[in-house]
């Protein structure tokens, strides 16, 4: 009795241990002042991460069409020099915030509110960041620093290597499919669903919901 109930503890740490491996990787590289981010993570992450959190490891990158220029000395962004300070103080806190419901909870907050206060340059988001549990003097420290510089400049390399022609862009396994794309735009949970049903059968169990 003891030897079967080892054995079956055994599998099922195997199993467990080669699920934590095969959780579907999800990037989405996207702009803090980009309307087609706001509206991703607003409508389409947001609303449906925490369900899906178990089965994804995700990773939020703020930059998209952005570009640095003499080694990070300056950035040049699509919507303009506020967008190239909100995906600088993105990029400080999600360094800063390692668990990424609470990461998605902040990216849905700041996207909101700093598009809002774009004209306020005493706007930093304060307030979603403390919202998560951080201080904001940590986070001001980062973005007035070579910190900061080094997080943009990794953000624009994770970036170039798609070259994305559309902002936001979501990857699967590290790889871009415009029909996948497409899709996510729309459904989010429907496209990571259907990816996970060979692996996580369990998942995305409950009803969608549906939004009027």
């Amino acid at each position: 009795m003891y030897k079967f109930s080892l054995s079956f503890i055994l599998a099922i740490a195997t199993i467990q241990q080669i699920r934590s491996q095969s959780k579907l990787h999800v990037e989405v590289l996207y702009e803090s002042l980009c309307p087609d981010s706001l509206n991703f993570i607003t409508q389409q992450l947001h609303p449906v991460f925490k369900e899906l959190a178990p089965y994804v490891d995700l990773k939020l990158t703020p930059f998209g069409k952005s570009a640095s220029l003499d080694n990070g000395l300056q950035f040049v962004c699509q919507h303009g020099p506020k967008e190239c300070k909100g995906n600088r103080i993105q990029s400080c806190v999600l360094n800063a915030l390692p668990d990424q419901t609470a990461q998605v909870e902040y990216v849905n907050c700041f996207m909101t509110t700093f598009k809002k206060g774009q004209k306020n340059d005493e706007e930093f988001g304060q307030a979603c960041a403390e919202a998560v549990g951080l201080e904001f003097n940590q986070i001001s420290q980062c973005y007035a620093t070579e910190t900061g510089t080094k997080l943009q400049l990794l953000a624009e390399q994770s970036t170039v290597k798609v070259t994305p022609k559309f902002v936001p862009t979501i990857l699967y396994n590290g790889v871009f499919d415009q029909q996948l794309q497409d899709n996510s735009l729309v459904d989010f949970r429907g496209v990571v669903c259907n990816i996970l049903a060979q692996t996580y059968p369990e998942a995305c169990q409950s009803p969608a919901v549906i939004r009027l």
